[in-house]
């Protein structure tokens, strides 16, 4: 999706984002659907203030047990960016537009949380044989009994 610097005014405007998102961009075990995001963004003398907020879910699986589960997010994300040859800065334009894209896959993934459970008190797989320890005790000695 792109901004064109020319829409882009000291008025606040918000927009749809309009992003398609590849199945397997967020790796093996994460796959980001239902993106309902909005961008908010306006011009502050050189500098553009980007806003994403809305909400997305993830397709992933537990870190200790990999059960499959489904993660929602809730995104609120701020850029500021300047022009091309400005000092110091993280972000930054050039050009008569932007892309968004490379910020809307920035955003979902800052939003993704370090660690996945399915529970907070999952116990996660035997290290022995492999059984899920949330389905009940495995018998084996080193189950961390």
């Amino acid at each position: 999706m792109l901004l064109y610097l020319n829409e882009i005014t000291e008025s606040k405007v918000v927009k749809n984002v309009e992003y398609v998102i590849a199945g397997d961009e967020f790796g093996e075990s994460a796959k980001v659907k239902n993106v309902a995001l909005k961008v908010e963004f306006y011009r502050a003398a050189e500098a553009v203030s980007l806003r994403f907020f809305g909400n997305a879910t993830v397709q992933t699986v537990c870190d200790r047990c990999l059960t499959d589960l489904e993660l929602e997010m809730d995104i609120d994300e701020n850029y500021y960016l300047f022009p091309e040859n400005t000092p110091d800065v993280d972000y930054f334009y050039s050009g008569e537009e932007i892309e968004l894209d490379g910020f809307v896959r920035e955003t979902l993934v800052m939003n993704m949380p370090g660690k996945v459970l399915c529970s907070e008190d999952c116990k996660g797989l035997c290290p022995k044989c492999g059984a899920d320890l949330n389905q009940g005790d495995c018998g084996c000695r080193d189950s961390g009994e």
